[in-house]
């Protein structure tokens, strides 16, 4: 197979080369647009017409790679030097240890050491930090065995490239790829829809859609908690056994909705009680990544908001609800976790 393919290669360097000689004044250019008309990958035609007159079309005996070895100790040394760390080169390392960087990745692959993409987290103070962890502490011991109700807005543009992964294409030559799958166009002011949901472990409220420009104020959220808040708990938590839960936004602690929430008999996480600035531990934070990546899937982007809302409206329907109450029946085992081990960045 190896001397095949060797064979091959060759065959193509020596039909590039005999080419270019007899078209050698029409330049590099026209060899090259010649070869990638044929399939040819332009990395391939550049690398043989850049030592066309360094090196003859027929190999050397003997050139090419050599098998790299490494010794046990380097590879210990590589392993190390990669693990649990960030911002270290392949290409470096590879020169370190006067290997290529497709044997430092290969080492790393027969080691189960694979590169992993940073997740973000807020900025937080130590202050903060310290805060947040008692607060998560108490919402755990104070609210066992019951079920938390969880709520949140978020925007949705018409495109889909924000989301990771539909803002990569594959082709093997740009310059052949069409225009439509090669550029996202992206409006000055692109539309945005603000979307409300209520979840908990025992399901998903009927989103509720607004125009972006609208601030959620008071009043606004008034209306979420009246219009969503209530008849999901009715439905879902007659039982009175959960626990409301909305973020810190000023909006949210209003003396109106408070007091909202005290006529209407909502049981709810206290202001005093709330921990600030702790998404990992809220999984509706997690149930906008996974809905926003089946409202886009495949690259899908809306034509206009009504469109978007009528996707939303489908996924979340199609949502699997036992994926929804592993999110949330997991909210207690979060805060004890920010408990017994601390904020994130805190940990070992």
């Amino acid at each position: 197979m190896v001397a095949k393919n060797s064979s091959k290669q060759e065959a193509l360097r020596n039909r590039v080369y005999k080419f270019f000689e007899e078209n050698k004044n029409l330049g590099k250019s026209f060899t090259l647009k010649h070869f990638t008309a044929e399939k040819v990958p332009r990395s391939t035609v550049y690398d043989i017409l850049s030592r066309f007159e360094d090196f003859p079309a027929q190999r050397k005996p003997g050139s090419g790679s050599t098998i790299q070895k490494m010794t046990q100790r380097q590879v210990n040394k590589l392993k190390k030097n990669f693990n649990h760390t960030a911002g270290i080169s392949q290409r470096q390392s590879a020169r370190k240890f006067n290997i290529t960087q497709q044997r430092v990745c290969q080492i790393l692959q027969n080691n189960g050491i694979c590169a992993r993409k940073k997740m973000r987290i807020p900025s937080r103070t130590e202050q903060q930090k310290t805060v947040a962890r008692a607060k998560c502490g108490n919402l755990y011991l104070k609210n066992q065995d019951i079920s938390w109700v969880l709520d949140d807005e978020s925007y949705f543009t018409l495109s889909h490239s924000t989301i990771n992964g539909n803002d990569i294409f594959y082709s093997s030559n740009a310059a052949e790829t069409p225009a439509s799958v090669k550029y996202t166009p992206v409006k000055k002011f692109e539309p945005k829809l603000l979307v409300w949901v209520c979840v908990s472990e025992k399901g998903i409220s009927a989103p509720i859609f607004r125009q972006s420009g609208m601030a959620v104020n008071k009043t606004v959220y008034k209306g979420f908690i009246k219009d969503g808040v209530l008849p999901f708990i009715n439905q879902h938590h007659s039982d009175g056994n959960y626990k409301f839960w909305p973020d810190l936004a000023s909006s949210h602690y209003a003396t109106e909705v408070v007091e909202y929430f005290r006529a209407q008999k909502i049981k709810f996480v206290e202001k005093c009680e709330n921990p600030a600035n702790v998404p990992e531990v809220r999984a509706i934070e997690d149930f906008w990544s996974i809905l926003k990546g089946k409202v886009y899937e495949s690259g899908w982007k809306a034509e206009n908001l009504t469109l978007l809302k009528n996707r939303i409206r489908l996924c979340v329907r199609k949502m699997d609800p036992n994926l929804v109450y592993r999110l949330l029946a997991g909210t207690s085992n979060r805060l004890n976790n920010v408990r017994m081990h601390d904020v994130i960045e805190n940990r070992d």
